[in-house]
């Protein structure tokens, strides 16, 4: 593997929460595997700015505005006051409260402040619309905004399931850019737009690799793994000679390297849009 390290990166560490991961370490026989380049470079900032409330412009509605922020890079997150142990979700603003498959908690099951990405808010600021790391993929409910501190970023990645390929910005500038193991037919990476939303640190010679990054994204062809709910992740590896080829159970694998910097570095609420 030719790997290229023109920097370092210091940052938030992120950590994967509730489930078993939908990682794995099999291998599909006959599917070709490739070395992948890994480019990681230096960004211009790793600041996360705290904000009081995201910026937003009025949309048709009465109710509601669509979060717009002036930087078209910036992402909203937010954090989980610590005094919420158990998040209360709702369909609207003033609704019904929402029930998932198990309860939001805060902190994470692996101990890490509870964080969400940020969709929309109301118009006084009263309520926040954010994705909620449940099945079915892209679930979105209401919270409370005095349950959250509202930060900012402008980390943002993407997974392209047909290049094999990842890669995360800060902004406008490539903070790495990787080959990648992906799902297998039977059991392929869901695409869709998800979030960054723990950490788990392993080992360098684990079948995961020294870190899993959890996504707010589950399979969409197992109903459980190892046990527990199927979450898709984005880790390192113990044989980066697969690399390039679709071995996985859904998760994405890329180079040890690459994945230390992402947990080094990543802030939680990083988008990760997954395309075909």
């Amino acid at each position: 593997m030719n790997v290229v390290l023109s920097g370092r990166l210091v940052g938030v560490v992120l950590a994967v929460g509730l489930a078993a991961s939908a990682c794995g370490n099999s291998v599909d026989v006959g599917l070709a595997s490739a070395e992948a380049m890994v480019a990681i470079v230096p960004a211009s900032t790793t600041t996360t700015t705290t904000t009081t409330s995201p910026p937003t412009s009025t949309t048709s509605t009465t109710t509601t505005t669509t979060t717009v922020p002036v930087d078209p890079y910036e992402t909203f997150v937010a954090n989980i006051v610590p005094s919420v142990a158990v998040l209360s979700t709702f369909d609207e603003p003033d609704g019904e409260l929402v029930n998932f498959e198990y309860a939001i908690t805060n902190p994470t099951y692996f101990g890490n402040p509870l964080t969400l990405m940020v969709i929309d808010e109301t118009d006084d600021g009263g309520w926040l619309k954010v994705q909620i790391p449940v099945r079915p993929n892209g679930t979105e409910a209401w919270i409370r905004s005095g349950d959250a501190e509202i930060t900012s970023h402008r980390f943002h990645a993407e997974v392209v399931l047909s290049d094999r390929s990842v890669t995360v910005w800060n902004g406008d500038e490539v903070v790495v850019q990787t080959g990648a193991v992906v799902g297998a037919q039977r059991s392929p990476t869901p695409v869709g737009q998800f979030f960054v939303n723990d950490l788990v640190q392993k080992w360098d010679g684990s079948a995961y690799g020294p870190y899993i990054l959890s996504l707010s994204a589950f399979s969409e062809a197992l109903e459980s793994f190892g046990g527990g709910v199927p979450v898709i992740a984005i880790h390192g590896t113990n044989n980066p000679g697969l690399i390039g080829g679709a071995h996985s159970n859904g998760c994405i694998r890329i180079p040890n390297e690459a994945i230390t910097v992402l947990a080094e570095t990543v802030p939680m609420g990083t988008p990760v849009d997954i395309i075909a």
